[in-house]
């Protein structure tokens, strides 16, 4: 393709308009108050606010715009890319746009007074033809992501960002007449009450504060009035948290032990995949309901009584104790530890009897169940190192290594059959997507794989960027994510290719 040098023209500031379809801003598209509201609240306008006051305006990065669709003279543009500094630029200006931090800005101000002297009234933009021939550059800036959907969550936290000293609740309802605004609004007073609440296991924390945990699955748990109190929680009919003279964040703080306890049990049974949307415990009209309840409120259940014996009982060697309940008996569907105690913090290491650790817990990955004994040698010496990879301290080497070991199983699997699979991982698997697209126990994780984005960890996009991208980032935890989808796609491709369940007579 012949390059195609674009125009860069000067701008005043008051000539660039906020692009409303931009990804992060799910509004209306004459809404452009709304739409700083959202940028200042989620995407830190208010510190590149503070570096361009510090370190002056710099163009290296030229914001993307198109004409608007006026008749303006001069014309006026939509930035693309770049809405960040420019609203940043235009709040220096006239702080009065954003009335919710009109007195942060102001404070700026007067802190770099002489910095704000030599704020630029004009500067330069990329003029793109239109928004078909800006979208692969926009895009390139982004990680190679282009533009997506807005998550529950992602929309929780812009209709959340539009309250403030002058906008109520309600006066976002009547707003947006046509949105759940106090689902909404559960959805982002609980993200940032889990993301304060003091866990013992800071990788609990990390998982409640992150997309791992979608608020679109916790509000199952979280709606119902009885779980809700037994984790320290009561909304309002807005969807606020009470008291409503505090935040989210001093509430989650201040929790009680046992409250702070039945939040960590809950957390970790979604994290450990034991509760979802479907799970009995969280529907009121099961009967796995109260028990579940009970268990997070700490009420003990009725121990099975033991018969006296007729005679003393000869005594007993020494040795581990067998089969003793403690007055509890197993908690039925959910539990993750049988005859526990009602859900509290987890003791010190080596402070009692305790099962084995959480696969989440070590530093390796979990390959128990792959049956890789009898694949090539090569290949087996993949599956060694990826058993024995530290994630904590190699992490992108992990989620490399993950991916070779994906892209080699599918091609040993496939090899010599009618359908062999060559080439790089998206062409490899398009042959297991034709071949096993179909099974249902295959077909999500396939899915998943296949057309997740680059944010889904364990999909062929996800594994691209990691591979091709120097700024892409990965932690212990994504790679932790990234086997538990991959991991059943693992344990039939070690199957031979033509093995199949036995028919049903």
């Amino acid at each position: 393709m012949a390059y195609e040098q674009l125009p860069i023209v000067e701008v005043e500031l008051s000539r660039l308009l906020l692009d409303l379809e931009n990804y992060r801003i799910p509004t209306r598209r004459d809404d452009e108050a709304g739409a700083l509201k959202y940028l200042f609240a989620s995407e830190d306008v208010l510190g590149a606010a503070r570096l361009i006051l510090r370190d002056g305006y710099f163009d290296n990065e030229v914001p993307i715009v198109i004409a608007a669709e006026s008749r303006d003279e001069p014309p006026s543009y939509i930035v693309l890319e770049g809405n960040r500094r420019v609203s940043a630029l235009k709040a220096l200006y006239d702080p009065t746009i954003v009335p919710g931090h009109e007195a942060e800005v102001r404070s700026l101000l007067k802190r770099y007074a002489v910095e704000a002297e030599n704020l630029p009234e004009r500067i330069r933009v990329i003029v793109a033809p239109d928004r078909a021939t800006a979208a692969p550059h926009v895009a390139r800036l982004h990680t190679g992501i282009s533009k997506k959907r807005w998550s529950r969550d992602q929309q929780a936290t812009f209709y959340y960002s539009l309250v403030d000293d002058q906008t109520t609740v309600e006066d976002v309802k009547a707003q947006y007449p046509d949105v759940e605004v106090a689902r909404f609004m559960k959805m982002a007073v609980m993200r940032r009450f889990l993301a304060a609440a003091p866990f013992s296991d800071h990788t609990l924390r990390q998982y409640a504060a992150s997309d791992d945990l979608a608020m679109s699955a916790f509000e199952y748990a979280y709606r119902s009035k009885d779980i809700a109190a037994a984790i320290g929680v009561e909304f309002d009919r807005d969807g606020m948290l009470l008291p409503r003279s505090s935040t989210p964040e001093k509430i989650a703080s201040k929790l009680p032990k046992k409250k702070l306890g039945a939040l960590e049990y809950l957390v970790g049974e979604f994290r450990a995949g034991r509760l979802n949307t479907r799970s009995p415990e969280l529907k009121k009209r099961d009967d796995a309901y109260q028990p579940f309840v009970d268990r997070l409120n700490g009420v003990p259940t009725t121990a099975t009584p033991t018969p006296s014996p007729a005679a003393p009982a000869p005594p007993t060697p020494p040795g581990p104790s067998q089969g003793v309940s403690h007055g509890m008996p197993p908690s039925g569907p959910g539990s993750a530890t049988g005859g526990a105690t009602p859900p509290q913090p987890e003791p010190p290491s080596g402070a009692g009897s305790r099962g084995p650790n959480h696969p989440d817990t070590k530093d390796t990955l979990d390959l128990s169940g792959l049956d890789y004994e009898n694949a090539p040698l090569n290949l087996k010496l993949r599956y060694f190192e990826l058993r024995r990879i530290n994630l904590g301290n190699l992490p992108i080497a992990s989620a490399i290594l993950l991916r070779s070991v994906l892209e080699a199983t599918i091609k040993v699997h496939f090899e010599g059959s009618a359908t062999p699979a060559t080439g790089e991982l998206s062409a490899v698997f398009k042959v297991v997507a034709q071949t096993y697209g179909s099974e249902k126990t295959l077909k999500s994780t396939i899915g998943a794989i296949q057309s997740g984005n680059a944010h889904k960890h364990g999909s062929i996009q996800w594994f691209n960027l990691i591979a091709h991208s120097a700024d892409a980032s990965v932690t212990a935890e994504d790679v932790r994510q990234a086997w538990k989808v991959v991991n059943p796609l693992l344990r039939r491709l070690l199957r031979p290719p033509l093995q199949s369940a036995p028919a049903t007579p």
